[in-house]
């Protein structure tokens, strides 16, 4: 017999189940995917409630279905910091860091990005700061640069903060640097006409900026002009213009790809449609094998001196001196000995195995989340399987120096192996979803419901293999350091969610190994915990996450899950609105 598609657990993705706003910015307001552990959440909810009359029925495909509930009640992305803090009215625009500080901030948002976003070529960058003529009045051109610095600034300013490596005692420097580039032409409120490739990088950067800040929505409006700019540009295409500088080429195809992989990125964590399309592309994915990832190619403006040296050692010596910052951080399965050589080179074959995840990511969304696939439940399970095929090509050819737990000792930034990691393991859970669900079929085969039963093991394995290899006792400076910090709190979600689904239902497809369950749980609910005193979002998905728990614990006995806290630092700019909000949001 052939099941309806809306069996499993990616039905309805076509439909609008309640109506949606624009929250102003108090969570990932609009319309969340299925794609989204904000989704999971909500399904976690209605598990764990429906046997106290909570849960919806199912309803025709075709229905829309108007509720007293909003879409972003269990959305936990809100700003952080509200970025229009520092009037770009009151600021001297011209103005730079003092002393070193310009080539420190510089570094430090290069080394923060670790190569998977490549907006800027860094060597053209550095060369350009030094040259810079800061006594005279600058040009139109000369002022659209110091905008975007002014955003690396800004970007580099926030992650010293996070991990309290910034020496300075003033706290959100980085709205500063931000007003400066707003003051200067690059601004969140407005879009840009006609922009060249340099205006571009800055509006994308820009997005990666206000994602950083938890305004995921912000985000994802800005970088859907980018792309349209980028696209007009023809940055999505293979050049084959034999008159382009091989430097110009790179440049092109890092700005392209940079963009893309913040797109993937941000509907993984919305559950949107993208607004690129692969069949489209031409550009491809191996363009940065030939020159460093991290090391970029050099421009005809570099210096004949070593000015990458230089700076790097500048920054170097920034990054390793003495701090009195609690450092407790150990275990997992992080390569601990290589960590000496963060911030070291990058591995040049990191940003094209990282870009075929992308596009993994890419091809799952399109085959098992679109809203208008009318698959049947058998259908989804061969997708599923292909998917799944595919993925697991890619972990064996990675090149084993980007392997986690590989032999080879290079000296090279250890980190881009966590990244890789981390996002294979985020990519299995969002392959698996559909099945970490009660697939009710008549007359289901015996196969059918080993591949559903297998599927869901494998998200929940996923799930404990992100955390098995993270550090245990996390504090939330040593993780930003060390782990990919723009995605950590989505990452963690994805874990907590999943484990909380499985918990939601009794734990079905892990009856006998539930103490494995909520040692892992356990560790999720601490990496949420130590996040929250300086994240707004963290500490809404703890309060989201640790009703849930709550419940069901209330409902299941016996987990032994008393020793998680039921409170947690409550950061500075929390109001009372925002509590009023969760509140309803728990009912």
């Amino acid at each position: 017999m052939t099941a309806a598609r809306s069996v499993g657990s990616p039905s309805r993705q076509g439909e609008l189940i309640e109506v949606v706003d624009l929250d102003h910015g108090s969570g990932a307001s609009g319309f969340v995917g299925k794609m989204s552990e904000m989704s999971w959440i909500r399904r976690g909810f209605e598990c764990v409630r429906a046997e106290e009359g909570h849960i919806r029925p199912d309803v025709g495909f075709s229905e829309i279905i108007h509720h007293l509930t909003t879409a972003p009640d269990y959305s936990y992305f809100m700003d952080n910091t509200d970025v229009l803090a520092v009037d770009e009215d009151h600021v001297e625009q011209y103005e730079w860091p003092p002393g070193d500080s310009a080539l420190i901030l510089a570094e430090a948002y290069f080394h923060a990005l670790q190569g998977a976003f490549q907006f800027i070529l860094r060597d053209q960058f550095l060369a350009t700061l030094v040259s810079f003529p800061r006594q005279t009045m600058p040009s139109w051109g000369q002022r659209r640069w110091l905008a975007m610095a002014n955003l690396v600034w800004a970007v580099g300013s926030l992650w010293l903060q996070m991990t309290r490596l910034d020496n300075s005692e003033k706290i959100d420097t980085h709205l500063l640097y931000y007003a400066r580039a707003r003051a200067l032409g690059i601004d969140h409120r407005i879009l840009f006409d006609h922009p060249d490739i340099e205006r571009v990088q800055a509006i994308g950067l820009l997005a990666f900026y206000l994602l950083v800040n938890g305004s995921v929505t912000r985000a994802w409006n800005t970088l859907g002009p980018a792309i349209r700019h980028a696209t007009a540009l023809g940055l999505h295409l293979k050049v084959s213009d034999p008159s382009l500088a091989e430097w110009d080429r790179e440049r092109r195809g890092r700005t392209w790809h940079s963009l893309y992989s913040l797109e993937i990125l941000l509907c993984e964590i919305l559950g949107r449609p993208k607004a690129i399309s692969l069949g489209d592309v031409t550009i491809p994915v191996t363009l940065s094998d030939s020159s460093h990832a991290g090391e970029q190619p050099k421009s005809p403006h570099a210096r004949e001196f070593n000015l990458s040296e230089k700076s790097r050692m500048l920054w170097l010596d920034f990054l390793r001196a003495g701090r009195n910052i609690p450092q407790g951080m150990g275990g997992g399965a992080l390569p601990w000995k290589s960590l000496a050589s963060v911030g070291h080179d990058i591995l040049p074959a990191y940003l094209p195995q990282r870009l075929r995840l992308c596009r993994l990511s890419d091809k799952i969304a399109a085959q098992l989340y679109s809203g208008t696939s009318e698959d049947s439940w058998s259908e989804t399970q061969r997708k599923i399987g292909q998917l799944q095929t595919d993925l697991s090509r890619w972990a064996d050819k990675l090149p084993d120096e980007l392997a986690m737990q590989s032999s080879v000792s290079l000296d090279t930034d250890p980190r881009v192996k966590i990244e890789l990691a981390l996002y294979y393991h985020s990519l299995q859970m969002i392959l698996y979803r559909p099945c970490l669900c009660e697939v009710m079929i008549e007359n289901e085969s015996v196969r059918s419901q080993e591949f559903n039963r297998s599927a869901a093991r494998a998200c929940v394995h996923a799930a404990m293999s992100m955390l098995s290899m993270i550090p245990d006792n996390p504090s939330a400076h040593e993780a930003y350091q060390l782990l990919p910090w723009w995605a950590l709190l989505h990452y963690v979600a994805q874990a907590t969610a999943v484990l909380l689904l499985e918990m939601s239902v009794n734990a079905p497809h892990f009856s006998n190994e539930v103490e494995e369950l909520t040692t892992h749980l356990r560790k999720a609910m601490a990496y949420l915990w130590c996040m929250t005193e300086g994240s707004l979002s963290a500490y809404r998905a703890w309060r989201i996450f640790r009703q849930l728990l709550s419940e069901v614990t209330n409902k299941y006995s016996g987990l032994g899950l008393e020793d998680i806290p039921e409170h947690a630092p409550q950061p500075h700019g929390w109001r009372e609105e925002h509590e009023m909000d969760i509140r309803r949001a728990f009912g």
